[in-house]
Order: structure tokens, then sequence, then C-alpha cells
């Protein structure tokens, strides 16, 4: 017999069939079907962007825009919880026997270009997602697939090769591609609220209103809102906010910590917020040396100061960081320990047992903005006091994640996850294929793998406390502060939830609002 699975299902089932019997739209709406909300074209700043392909998203430009356009198996709303409201399958089961996932798409789902998206189109979505071949870097992730199958149209099944307790957020914000899209680089052709009118990856993406989204606000009037969205690359923080203020765009993503005492004299500017695992860790190749001695590593993270780095680089807009992917926003899953330890004189007693008792010389690459540059600056001061001489070298953004996996030392930058498991798996499990400190630790390794599949949360919380302290142990990162999320806008930008992943903010139900 099949067991259903509790968490969170027997409540989103229930909601899935209120909510949904009423909120299809077949067809493109007539002009007297727009509410008052409808309207107008919203101008975002976002970061450098290089793909449409929403199986090669590198940077946050990529995912900030495939956002717009796109929509998900399963949605996840701003808490990181599967919301079946704005999810494209209006149910879900899992049978514990058969370890199997069973999805019921919605009816009359229309990509850009007319076709019905069909159970054909989400499982090559995830058979690309989970194919070495194709290259994606989801393909640790998904590793625990065995098949994907397609009873009829609107029916797939997920066969598990063991349990997974975060599956659905997993399959949470992967954008849906057409099956019979055979230019999947350039044709954005995908089932979301906004499509790709043109796409300039160095100056802007145009997007304009799908007056056939199959989506409703709660009193029936059709979404999205806004008859466009019009994104403005603009990498450099400082430089959107002076685009913003000076009316250039209307919404930015993550604006400077040093920007922000500005909204206290802007009457015309919001500024959003919510906690966030926003991290920038300097991260160190644990296979090369000096960084493979775990003594070396130790003794740059007793040299960190920081609340120094908090202080200048955020203006305490966040909370230390304790050397580990795992923030405070994942609430029991994060180990309350002790702040890491500040101690220059320690730091050179143990440079010293490595045989650097003469001093270190060492190489920092981190893309040329803020705020990765900005802690580059800080940490070579920082290193000064405990013997370390570091060179600096600031690359175009562009350029850094081209060969991040192949610096020695570097400063990335990490956005939220839906649940911390997702760092483990892409980024720090021996040969992840974001493993950017090429480190492998068999004891992390095996508390990965048991994470994975773990159902008892209590136990998973255990698990997830041990992985944190290994990290401070021995881990090849250092980071200094998690920055909470912020978003700016002007006033009169209506409609905006903050969310616990900072480029999912939703633009369906954002509007402007009339003077």
């Amino acid at each position: 017999m099949k067991k259903r699975f509790t968490i969170l299902i027997a409540v989103l089932l229930l909601l899935s069939f209120a909510m949904f019997s009423c909120s299809s739209n077949d067809g493109a709406e007539d002009a007297d079907q727009l509410s008052a909300k409808h309207g107008g074209t919203l101008r975002v700043a976002i970061d450098t962007t290089t793909a449409l392909d929403p199986t090669f998203l590198t940077t946050s430009g990529d995912n900030q825009a495939a956002s717009m356009w796109n929509d998900y198996l399963v949605f996840c709303d701003e808490d990181g919880r599967p919301d079946p409201e704005r999810s494209l399958a209006e149910s879900w089961d899992y049978d514990e026997a058969e370890k199997t996932w069973t999805f019921k798409l919605r009816e009359n789902v229309l990509f850009h270009d007319g076709k019905q998206m069909t159970s054909r189109d989400i499982k090559y979505t995830f058979d690309r997602l989970r194919d070495p071949d194709v290259g994606a870097k989801t393909v640790d992730l998904f590793s625990n697939i065995v098949d994907i199958t397609t009873p009829d149209d609107y029916t797939v099944v997920f066969e598990l090769k063991d349990t997974n307790p975060e599956f659905l957020l997993d399959l949470a914000d992967r954008g849906i591609v057409d099956a019979d899209n055979t230019d999947l680089k350039t044709n954005a052709n995908g089932v979301g609220a906004f499509m790709v009118e043109s796409f300039s990856p160095e100056d802007r993406v145009v997007l304009t209103r799908n007056p056939n989204y199959w989506r409703n606000d709660a009193e029936g009037n059709p979404l999205p809102y806004l008859d466009g969205l019009e994104l403005i690359v603009i990498p450099d923080k400082a430089s959107a906010m002076d685009a913003l203020r000076g009316g250039q765009v209307d919404f930015v993503y993550e604006p400077p910590a040093e920007s922000l005492e500005i909204f206290e004299t802007e009457p015309d500017l919001v500024l959003y917020t919510k906690p966030s695992a926003t991290h920038y860790p300097i991260r160190m190749r644990a296979d090369v040396a000096p960084f493979d001695d775990v003594r070396v590593r130790q003794a740059l993270k007793l040299g960190t100061d920081r609340q120094g780095i908090l202080d200048a680089v955020f203006e305490g807009f966040g909370v230390i960081g304790m050397d580990t992917p795992i923030s405070p926003a994942y609430g029991d899953y994060y180990l309350d320990a002790s702040e890491p330890e500040y101690n220059v004189e320690k730091a050179k007693e143990l440079l010293a047992e490595a045989g650097y008792a003469d001093g270190l010389k060492v190489t920092i690459h981190s893309p040329e903005v803020r705020p990765n540059s900005a802690i580059a600056v800080i940490w070579k001061e920082q290193m000064k006091e405990i013997g370390v001489d570091v060179d600096i070298q600031l690359v175009p953004g562009d350029i850094y994640y081209v060969n991040w996996l192949d610096y020695d030392l570097g400063i990335t930058d990490w956005g939220s996850r839906t649940h911390p498991g997702i760092f483990l798996q892409q980024a720090y499990i021996t040969g992840a294929l974001w493993n950017e400190t090429h480190w492998s630790d068999s004891e992390l390794d095996d508390i990965a793998a048991q994470i994975a599949v773990e159902m008892d949360f209590d136990k998973r919380v255990e698990l997830y406390h041990r992985a944190q302290e290994i990290f401070m142990e021995r881990g090849p990162i250092i980071v200094p502060a998690f920055k909470h999320s912020a978003w700016a806008a002007g006033k009169d930008v209506k409609g905006i939830k903050e969310h616990i992943v900072e480029v999912s903010v939703d633009f369906r139900s954002v509007y402007l609002e009339r003077q």
C-alpha cells in the first residue's frame, strides 16, 4: 500500500485542489480583463548575464533573468517551501516503498511559442540536468534519480535509488525546457510569465508580458501585471544604486551595504531585507601547497578578523560567519557555536609549525566588483599581521567564473539555496562539479551522503551540526560573514515579497502604482 509522504504533502494537496480549480488562463486575455494594476515596464538592474539555457546558469544575472521567463515543476515560496499555487505540478505523491514521486501536471500550460507543455518536456528537462554528457553542474544533485517515466501527457514519475527528504526542493527553481527546442542557447522558449524579446549579454535583456500565462491572481485577474521587464546589466552595485536614485532603473538586487543609510533620507526609495545564506568565501585549494596543510588553513582563519570585515564591507548588515556554508537562515540546521577565534599570535605559531616561520606569499583572485574586491583588500591588510603577503589579482566577473575552479586562492560568492544540503552536494563532497576548493574529506562525504537520505528531521539536524564542525576543524574556506539579503526599489513598485533565495523575487505579481 502506498504510504503518503507526510512532510507538507497533505497540506499542499488540500491547497492545490482548492486553489487550482480557477487558476488556468486558457488564452490571451481581452483588454477589459486587465485590472488597474496592469501595465508599465519595470527596469531592473542585474549582474552579468551569459546564458539563456536554464541548464547552464552561472552568474547571478543568469539566474535573475531566468526566474522571470521560466516556471518550475515545484515553485518555492518566499520561505523556501514548496508552493502548490505557483507550481506547474498541481499535486504530488510519494510512494515510500517504491521510492517514487508522482507529479500530476496542470493542463493547458503553453510555451511562449504556443506549444502545450507535457510530461515529455519535464522528463527532457531533468534528464539533461542529470546527464554527465550534457555538462550541467547539477549532475551530483540529481544522481539519486534512477529513471524518469511519463505514463501519460500529464503524469511524471521520478524513481529514486534512495529516500531524499529534500527532493521537492531539489526540483525547485529548475526552468522547464521545451523538448523540441533545437537551439536552447539562443531560443528562450519557456512557460513563464514573461517572454524574451531580445538578449544582449553585455547590455540588457528585454522581456514582454506573456498574454497566455496560466496563472491568475486571487481576484481572477490574469498575471503578470507588468507589460514587460527591461533587465539592464550594471555589475557594479554602487552604479546600480546611482541609476536607481537617478530614475534610470526601478529595482536593484543586493544594494551595497555602504548605500543602505540613504534609505533613511530618500523617501522615494524602499529597502526590503531578509536573512539569507549569501556569503563570499575566501576559499583555498586543499590539494595544493600551502593550503593542503591544515595548519596553514587554520592559521589564515585565526588571522581573519571577521567582525572587521563585516563592519567595513557590509556595514554590519549581516552576521559573523562560522567558516561553513550553512547560515542561521536555515534554522535548526545551523550550529550555534562560539564565534571563530581571532588570534594573531596563535596564527603565527601554526605557520611556523607548517614551515613558514619567515612568512608566506600567496596570490588571491577576486571578481573586480564589490564586495569581493573590498574583502580582498581588507583581508590582505589583516594577513600582514600574521606574516602572510597577499597579492590581489582582480578579474572581470565573466572571466573569473570561467577559470574559478583553477585558482589556488579566490573569493567567490554564493547565494542562498533552498536547503543547505545543496552546498555540500554541489561544492564540497569529493569530486563535486563546483568543488572550487578541490577538497576531499571522507568523513564529510559520508555525512553528506547520510543527510541526503535521512528522513528523520532530528537526525538530519545532528548530521548537519557535525558537518559544520568538520568545516571549522579543517575546512578550506573562510566565511567572514553572511550578508542579509536586500532589494531596493522605487516607492511606486508594489507587490515585492522578500525571498530567502536572492534571485527569486516573484515579478509575476509585482506592479507599478499609478500616481
